[in-house]
């Protein structure tokens, strides 16, 4: 009878265990979001298009200071999409707009859509990194063979410390579920 009653009782704090771990998953991501942009975790860099709309002209001013911005990708769809920089490396100035190209050819014989997700080191960086047209702002679509170059459009802001030589830009590509179908 005793062995009964813990029995119950066991079953009854397991089962809520597992509850509150079933929920936790879904807590997960939103809480990762927000870790990463409060600390910069990761390079994390999704609060930046909203700063990149308030990033005018008239904010830029000239600077002698050189800076070394790298480009990586990473393929996440293997075999199927073939994504890469069109420069890997670029010498540039604080302050200046500048523009390079991604490369992504479809190789598969079904159309692909997907997301780049970007990330920036070191994670001090991201907060000066000002995208002003990126095809990491929305989900693309590739036909089956196609060849598509994104842009790229960024500047640097200038109160980036100068200890800071060097800013790598990466971008994984993760394929999504088309959600107009649904």
């Amino acid at each position: 009878m005793v062995n009964s009653k813990i029995n119950k009782i066991t079953a009854k704090k397991l089962f809520f265990i597992c509850i509150a771990m079933f929920l936790f998953s879904f807590a997960l991501i939103p809480l990762y979001n927000v870790i990463c942009d409060v600390t910069g975790l990761n390079g994390n860099t999704s609060n930046l298009k909203e700063k990149a709309n308030t990033f005018s002209e008239a904010t830029i001013m000239e600077s002698n200071d050189k800076l070394n911005i790298q480009f990586i990708s990473h393929e996440t769809i293997k075999n199927k999409l073939a994504f890469k920089p069109k420069e890997f490396e670029m010498t540039i100035v604080p302050g200046k707009i500048y523009s390079t190209m991604y490369v992504a050819t479809n190789k598969s014989d079904l159309k692909i859509i997907g997301q780049a997700v970007p990330s920036v080191s070191p994670n001090e960086a991201a907060k000066y990194l000002k995208k002003l047209e990126c095809f990491c702002f929305e989900q693309q679509t590739f036909k089956p063979g196609e060849v598509v170059e994104l842009p790229l459009y960024f500047a640097i802001d200038e109160k980036m410390p100068k200890r800071i030589k060097t800013v790598t830009l990466s971008y994984s590509f993760f394929e999504t579920v088309d959600v107009s179908k649904k």
